[in-house]
């Protein structure tokens, strides 16, 4: 089993930026197309375990490898793992809780295990929340074969087929400064990572990263939002996002970001007449009756999308089971609030936890 790298001495801002300068910038370099969101899983798994396996596939020479090693030095792992057999069971035992499992060359092409090895451990994953791989930070396989379609939606995948960048990127991309400083990059996310504060909506975000109701698709998206959010809350830069979290999903955040906000500076959601200037809706036991009008700017704003409709958003949320539409009035329904009847929508109380 392979064990994880500490160093003693912690690392500074200045010396993470410069550790990145020398480690990662090559590896962004090297690998344009899947770098990025791979670092940014990395480092979602320094706060929780990232919701889905990472797939690394292409033909003999094209750099699985070298992604594999550089994902290694980057979570931690000092030694390659090396299993008894590759199977499922060889995998599951070489899990350790809260560490990194990357097992490279999982799926050669000439293997006869059935069904493949990818399609074993995204099932695994899948369907199993017991299994040890569950609790792994993240888990990544490499490997020649392909991954079958029904499980592309349920990984974060990336297929690499040719070298693309000059060879002098590779050579520093393999020099023993570049590796060390993949591991001082390690060290400084794992010290800093649990101490970022996230906002509303990227709280709201890493919330959908870790529902396990949540289709893989999404957890998968939203775990990569909050993962690019904190490396851009530490000034670390991975390069443009390839994914972004589903239209829908960025209306619930933006939701529930907006209504904490308005909450925490003055408005009131109530429960009988009471003097108030600033009415969002009423609170039940079962429900949030809320003003549109009230709370669409802050939902506007917090998506600097001017020109967002309210329909727009009730569809997003019904879509999602957050809005409880009327069969007779609609996604709005009249209800009396503070002596008055305006429309109002009828949503779930969970978008204020």
């Amino acid at each position: 089993m392979p064990s994880s790298v500490v160093d003693a001495e912690p690392v500074t801002a200045a010396q993470a930026r410069a550790a990145w300068h020398a480690g990662v910038a090559p590896l962004l370099e090297a690998f344009p197309d899947y770098a990025g969101d791979i670092l940014r899983a990395i480092t979602f798994s320094h706060r929780n375990p990232f919701p889905v396996p990472v797939f690394i596939t292409g033909r003999a020479g094209a750099g699985k490898s070298t992604l594999a090693r550089a994902i290694r030095e980057l979570t931690g792992q000092a030694e390659p793992l090396e299993l008894p057999q590759l199977s499922l069971a060889s995998i599951r035992k070489a899990a350790t809780a809260g560490e990194a499992l990357i097992v490279d060359d999982a799926a050669p092409m000439g293997s006869r295990a059935r069904p493949p090895m990818f399609t074993q451990i995204q099932g695994e994953i899948y369907i199993s929340r017991n299994s040890p791989l569950h609790a792994a930070s993240i888990v990544v396989a490499t490997g020649e074969q392909t991954v079958d379609e029904l499980s592309r939606d349920r990984v974060l995948l990336a297929r690499i087929n040719r070298r693309r960048a000059p060879i002098e990127i590779y050579e520093q991309l393999h020099s023993d400064v570049a590796a060390g400083s993949r591991r001082t990059v390690h060290t400084y996310l794992q010290a800093q990572i649990p101490r970022v504060t996230l906002s509303r909506a990227d709280t709201a975000a890493w919330r959908i990263a870790l529902g396990d109701d949540v289709a893989h698709d999404r957890r998968r998206d939203a775990a990569l939002h909050v993962g690019h959010v904190l490396l851009r809350s530490l000034e670390l830069d991975a390069g443009p996002q390839r994914r972004r979290m589903s239209t829908d999903d960025q209306i619930v955040t933006a939701v529930h970001a907006a209504l904490l906000y308005t909450l925490d500076n003055g408005a009131s959601l109530v429960g009988a007449t009471v003097a108030t200037d600033w009415i969002l809706g009423r609170r039940t036991e079962d429900y949030l009756y809320v003003i549109p009008s009230e709370l669409m700017p802050f939902i506007r704003a917090e998506l600097n999308n001017p020109a967002l409709t309210t329909n727009a958003v009730a569809a997003a949320l019904e879509r999602n089971h957050l809005l409880y539409r009327s069969r007779d009035q609609g996604r709005s329904i009249p209800r009396s609030i503070n002596g008055t009847l305006p429309r109002v929508w009828r949503l779930s109380p969970g978008l204020l936890i």
